[in-house]
């Protein structure tokens, strides 16, 4: 009975309170200021359950006892000097004071309740004895990341500026690089509480209105209370939110939206956070560095084509070994038989084994390496890729040919600039490597279909994913996937055609 009482239970109240533990409801009752500004400073007390950094400074003007408080934690005090306390020094009567806070920019608010967000938002509040309103002033503490070189995105030669967690600064580093009148900002509160502000840039002219449009519409329809960052506005705005591949890309790099920006893309920030997201994009667009752009041409497109041959590589070369070793030897070099012959007779269990256990080790050394500080994470990529790749394959679990096989993978895993696609190739590799446990070179083939066919259907943001080679476009090839010299694209046509086809 006890077991079906538990089966039977009300699992909606369970099931929030474990999926959104961030946020809970804030919204206050109103509360009207009184004259009395005791009642006033106990309802803001109590409502901020009497936090020790609500600080408070009383002082008098003209008989009338006012008083100042803030949250000290989010308050510049060499603002609220500079702003507030010098100019009280002049001021000997209410109605001065009125008008001194009129001139500075001060909200007036009828509601102790309304002056809540504020304070939590820096503001301080100044209460006076016997009115029945208070003031609120922007005195809010801003503290600042300098701007240096993003450490996730590294690039040879150009821009060496990074996006910080300002929103207004990462602006500035845009509109310094993008100085163009049709450069448009357009910003938009987002959330059930509408607390997070997001920014979505774009040229005017170049970027398509549908595509705005519909950003719009699907931002206006996120209703999550928990704390809203770049990756759960992504899920919302996802054509295809189960799909393996990335759809948006996020980076740090000013110069990157920049291009983007100019080719028709929007870029969309999210205050508090130091990356921005590019949309809609493309499979190749993943592929693409900066470094093609600000190096010789044909040195561009040699590492664009070497970067796209590498995801077939780290895709298929774990399935490609397990394959040959277990239905395929036929093929192997006459020279070469012998070799490998030597090097896997002696492990116990069949390739599949093998090169799951090596791949989940190399994933949790490369994870660990993430996490740990740089200097114990360079001594955690020694370790795993000498000691103990030298001591499995003394004490036979692993071939040496897995090893190189492995070595390789990884190696094509990293040459991806976008750390987005380089996590989903790391993932798209294992159903591979079971069906070529399972059917050899065939099973490898049906799953590639697969992966295919899914690109080919996917949209971002209704644009097809798979562009150039899903709509197949001569010229869109041309330039997605070659590098051709600067003075050569007005001869290709290629971007007023690209401009044209985005105002379609």
């Amino acid at each position: 009975m006890k077991l079906l009482k538990w089966f039977k239970r009300d699992k909606s109240k369970t099931d929030n309170d474990r999926t959104n533990p961030v946020i809970t409801d804030y919204e206050l009752p109103p509360y009207p200021a009184k004259e009395d500004m005791a009642e006033n400073k106990v309802y803001l007390k109590e409502t901020l359950n009497y936090t020790e950094d609500l600080i408070e400074k009383p002082f008098t003007i003209d008989a009338h006892t006012c008083s100042v408080m803030f949250l000290e934690s989010l308050t510049d005090e060499e603002k609220m000097e500079k702003n507030l306390y010098s100019k009280l020094n002049h001021v000997h009567s209410i109605e001065a004071l009125e008008d001194t806070l009129k001139n500075m920019d001060a909200s007036k608010l009828l509601h102790v309740s309304e002056a809540v967000p504020h304070i939590l938002a820096g503001k301080c509040l100044l209460f006076i004895d016997g009115l029945d309103y208070c003031y609120t002033l922007n005195t809010n503490k801003i503290i600042l990341r300098d701007i240096g070189q993003p450490e996730n995105e590294q690039i040879i030669r150009g821009a060496h500026q990074g996006f910080v967690e300002s929103l207004m600064v990462n602006i500035y580093l845009l509109r310094q690089m993008v100085q163009h009148p049709q450069l448009t900002i357009r910003f938009k509160k987002v959330g059930e509480k509408k607390n997070t502000k997001v920014c979505i840039v774009h040229v005017e002219g170049i970027a398509d209105k549908k595509v705005l449009n519909e950003i719009d519409r699907r931002l206006s329809k996120i209703d999550s209370d928990k704390l809203i960052s770049s990756g759960v506005i992504e899920e919302y705005l996802e054509d295809f939110p189960y799909s393996p591949f990335p759809q948006f890309m996020s980076t740090e790099r000013p110069d990157r939206c920049a291009l983007n920006l100019l080719d028709g893309k929007i870029v969309l920030f999210v205050e508090g956070e130091g990356t921005a997201l590019l949309l809609p994009m493309s499979f190749l667009s993943f592929y693409q560095s900066n470094d093609d752009y600000n190096s010789r041409w044909y040195a561009g497109t040699f590492f664009r084509l070497l970067r796209m041959f590498s995801f077939v590589t780290s895709v298929t070369l774990p399935g490609i070994y397990i394959a040959i070793i277990s239905f395929h030897f036929e093929i192997i070099p006459y020279g070469m038989t012998f070799v490998i012959k030597d090097a896997v007779e002696e492990i116990p269990y069949p390739p599949i084994v093998e090169a799951f256990f090596m791949e989940l080790t190399l994933e949790l050394i490369r994870e660990a390496g993430v996490r740990l500080p740089s200097p114990i994470g360079q001594t955690i990529g020694i370790v795993g890729g000498l000691v103990i790749g030298d001591a499995v394959v003394n004490a036979g679990f692993v071939s040496s040919v897995m090893i190189i096989v492995v070595a390789l993978t990884a190696i094509s895993s990293f040459a991806v600039p976008a750390n987005e696609m380089s996590m989903s190739v790391r993932l798209l590799r294992f159903p591979i490597m079971i069906m070529a446990s399972l059917l050899g070179f065939l099973g490898i083939v049906f799953c590639l279909n697969i992966y295919l066919i899914h690109l080919c259907k996917l949209t971002s943001l209704g644009k097809p994913y798979f562009y150039p080679f899903a709509p197949f476009h001569f010229k869109g090839i041309l330039k997605d996937v070659l590098r051709f010299p600067h003075t050569k694209t007005t001869w290709l046509n290629l971007d007023n055609e690209q401009n044209n086809n985005n105002q379609k």
